[in-house]
C-alpha cells in the first residue's frame, strides 16, 4: 500500500493528543501523509495542550466555533468531501475519531474509490469500523497487557482460513491476512500481543502448522488434531438473544453456543428461532458458557440454511 497518499483528519474533541504522534507513525506504515488537519474550537482552554504538537508535527488547526452540536464534526465532513472530489493527489483518508457518526463519511469515501482508514477506541460503533478498509485500535499504538479472549481469536482465524482454503490449500499467509481484514477491519496482531501475523500464527500451534516458509512467502495448514477434531454438524436455532447477538443451536447430540460473528455472511438482522443451520463443531478446547446450569460447546462458521 506504499502508493497511498493520505489526508489525516482528526476530531480533536474525540482523540487524545498524547497518541497523536503514534497515530501519524501508524498511518505512515501504509503510505505517505500529505495533509494533517485537526478540528476543534481552538478558543477553548482545554485545547491548549495541542499547541506544541501542531508545531512539532507540522499539522494545521481547523477552527470551528461551537455554534451548534457537533460543529467541528460537520466541518471535518465537509472538508473531506471537498478533498476527495477536488484533490487528485489524495487517494486515502484516515479519520481519527471514535464517533460512530463518521460512518457515513467513511462509506462515502469508499464509494469514491479511495482507501479508508480510521483510528479509534474499542467502543467505536461497529458500523463505523466496518465502513473502513482498515480500522486501528488506539490501544494498539501503545503496549498493553490486557487479557484476550483466545476463543474469539480462534474463531476468526479458522473462519478466515477456511474461506481461503476454498480457493487453495495450503493457505498463503498474505491471503489469510487480507481475508482477516475483510472479516474484521480492526484485526491487528498487536491486539493479541504479537508484532506480526506470522508470529501470531506460529503462536497458535494448536490450530496451524507452517508447511512452507521462505524469506518472503509463508504457507500454512491446519494441524492434524484440528483436521481430525472438526466435523460439519446440522441443527436448528433453539434461541436467539438479539440484545446480546448470541444464541443456541439444538442438535441431536446436544446444544451449541454461537455468537453473531460466527455466522457466515450475517446481514445484521435478528436470527429466527427454528432456522436450520450447519456449522463446524470443533472438539478441541471448546469454550463454554453457562445457561440453565448446562455447559455448551461453541459452534463455528455457522451457515444459515433456511429462514425458519
Amino acid at each position: 500500500m506504499s502508493d497511498l497518499t493520505f489526508a489525516v483528519l482528526v476530531d480533536a474533541e474525540n482523540a487524545s493528543q498524547n497518541q497523536y504522534e503514534s497515530m501519524l507513525n501508524e498511518v505512515e506504515r501504509y503510505g505517505t501523509v500529505a495533509i494533517k488537519w485537526i478540528y476543534a474550537d481552538w478558543t477553548m482552554p482545554n485545547q491548549k495542550s495541542w499547541q506544541s504538537l501542531l508545531h512539532k508535527t507540522a499539522s494545521s488547526p481547523k477552527q470551528q466555533f461551537h455554534y451548534g452540536k457537533d460543529a467541528a464534526d460537520h466541518a471535518l465532513v465537509m472538508d473531506a468531501i471537498e478533498l476527495i472530489g477536488k484533490n487528485s493527489r489524495i487517494n486515502a483518508v484516515c479519520i481519527v475519531s471514535s464517533d460512530g457518526g463518521f460512518y457515513s463519511l467513511a462509506q462515502r469515501v469508499r464509494e469514491y474509490g479511495l482507501h479508508v482508514m480510521a483510528i479509534g477506541r474499542e467502543n467505536t460503533p461497529e458500523r463505523f469500523r466496518k465502513a473502513c478498509h482498515n480500522f486501528v485500535l488506539s490501544k494498539n499504538l501503545l503496549s498493553t497487557q490486557e487479557s484476550i479472549d483466545k476463543s474469539d481469536l480462534d474463531t476468526l482465524l479458522l473462519n478466515a482460513f477456511h474461506r481461503c482454503a476454498d480457493t487453495n490449500e495450503p493457505v498463503y499467509l498474505g491471503d489469510l491476512g487480507s481475508m482477516l481484514k475483510s472479516l474484521d477491519s480492526s484485526f491487528d496482531p498487536r491486539t493479541y500481543h504479537y508484532t506480526s501475523l506470522k508470529r501470531l500464527i506460529k503462536g497458535c500451534e494448536h490450530l496451524f502448522e507452517v508447511v512452507n516458509e521462505s524469506n518472503d512467502r509463508c504457507f500454512i495448514s491446519l494441524t492434524s488434531n484440528v483436521q481430525e477434531g472438526c466435523e460439519i454438524t446440522n441443527g436448528k436455532i433453539r434461541s436467539w438473544l438479539g440484545n446480546k447477538n448470541c444464541g443456541f443451536i439444538e442438535t441431536s447430540s446436544g446444544d451449541f453456543y454461537f455468537k453473531a460473528e460466527d455466522i457466515i455472511e450475517w446481514n445484521g438482522r435478528d436470527v429466527k428461532v427454528g432456522t436450520e443451520v450447519s456449522f463446524l463443531a470443533a472438539k478441541y478446547a471448546a469454550p463454554t458458557v453457562n445457561r440453565d446450569s448446562n455447559k455448551c460447546p461453541k459452534a463455528r462458521l455457522v451457515t444459515l440454511v433456511s429462514n425458519g
